[in-house]
This record gives structure tokens, sequence and C-alpha cells, in this order.
């Protein structure tokens, strides 16, 4: 009996490492993309499709390396968040490469605006997949890694919109206007907002409210990714 438990231990803890090593290794290759498409171009190209996906592939890894290990759930957590900033990862390099684009895009509120949405996305994948293993097989540890990374999450976006407003007040000497762009980016940080809000009489146990979480970041990433590759 002992030796089958040993076994059984040794196989878990072979599965946790393979989990961990899987989510730094697809980290590793997104830093490394990101370095390369720095290298190769005359400014950095925050505003690019092709930084977009890569930096929310490095955020979505970074998110599932941050976790530790504890339990199957948690080890297939990992793995699909690390499958998932794969998938961005391949589909960037079907794109063209970003070329260096307007001066104004040098200015570091640029740079802040454009990279806090990939961060949010980022971390809106993963706190999506959290909640709904949690759903499915309850886990206290991932719901809340999965709260904090929502949290996280939309003081990207806010952060983001801030710094977006302070560099169009000083590229073109006002702020955002009421535009399809503002729109979008406001709806956007309401949905993150209903995250946190959703009342919990409006569903029969802990697993719906789970799965409505999940749903609301679920339509967010969907809308986040569509909008920008369309």
């Amino acid at each position: 009996m002992k030796d089958v438990s040993l076994n059984q231990t040794t196989t878990l803890e072979q599965r946790f490492i393979a989990a961990r090593l899987a989510s730094v290794v697809v980290f590793a290759l997104a830093v490394t993309a990101l370095t390369l498409i720095n290298a190769n171009s005359l400014l950095f190209p925050g505003s690019s499709v092709t930084t977009y996906l890569v930096v929310t592939a490095i955020v979505g890894s970074l998110a599932a390396c941050i976790l530790p290990i504890r339990n199957v759930l948690q080890a297939r957590y990992a793995w699909i968040v690390s499958g998932f900033a794969l998938l961005l990862l391949i589909y960037s390099k079907t794109l063209e490469p970003p070329m260096g684009d307007s001066a104004m895009l040098t200015s570091l509120w640029a740079q802040l605006f454009f990279l806090s949405r990939p961060i949010a996305l980022g971390l809106a994948i993963a706190a999506c997949v959290g909640y709904l293993i949690h759903a499915f097989a309850r886990d206290l540890r991932l719901e809340s890694h999965s709260h904090l990374l929502s949290l996280l999450a939309g003081t990207a976006f806010l952060g983001g919109e801030i710094a977006g407003s302070y560099w169009a007040f000083i590229g073109w000497g006002r702020s955002w206007s009421w535009s399809g762009h503002f729109f979008f980016s406001a709806l956007t940080y309401l949905l993150f907002i209903l995250v946190f809000h959703l009342p919990k009489a409006w569903f029969a146990n802990g697993k719906a409210l789970a799965l409505g979480k999940a749903a609301v970041l679920g339509f967010i990433c969907v809308l986040m990714l569509g909008y920008r590759l369309s």
C-alpha cells in the first residue's frame, strides 16, 4: 500500500512539474518573441496587432506561472492558460511584422495606453479559465487567483484609459471625445466592473455565480480580440 501511495504521489508531482514547466516555456517564448519584435523595429510597435497578441501571451502565461500548483485542477489550469498563450503566439507569427510608425508613439503615455490593452486581455483570459474550472470542480485557491486577476485586469484597462487621455491631450490638445473607440473602451471597462457586481440573488449557487463571472470575462476577451483583429 505504501509503495502504491508513493508511486501515486510521485506521478502527481511529475504532472505538477510538467504543468509548471509548460507555463514557464511559453512565457520564455513570448518574451523572446517580444524582444525580437522590438529589435527589428524602428520604434517600439506598441500599437501593432503582433505586439498585442505577444504581450497578451506573456501576461497570460505569467498568470499561470505565479499560481502555486498544489493539485490536479491547478495543473490543468496551467496547461489550459499556457495553451491559449501558445495559440496566440502561433497566430502572431502569421501576421505581417510591425514596422516603425509615427513619432507620436514614442511618447511614454502612448506606450502605456497600447500595452494596457493586451495586459488586461491576458489577465482576463487567465481569470476566465480559473472561474470555469472553479465552477465545475470547486477550488478556492483558483477562485481567489481569478478574483485577483480580474481586479488587476480592470485596473490595467482603466490605467491605460487615463494614460491614453493624457497622451491625446498633449498630442492633439484635447482628450478623448464621444467616438466609436471611446464608446468601446467605456463598455469594456463597465464589463470589467460587472464581474465584481453580479448580484448573488440572480444565481442559484456558487457554481452558477462562477459561471456568470466566466461568461462576462469570456465576452470581454472575445470583444477585445475581435475588435483588435478586425
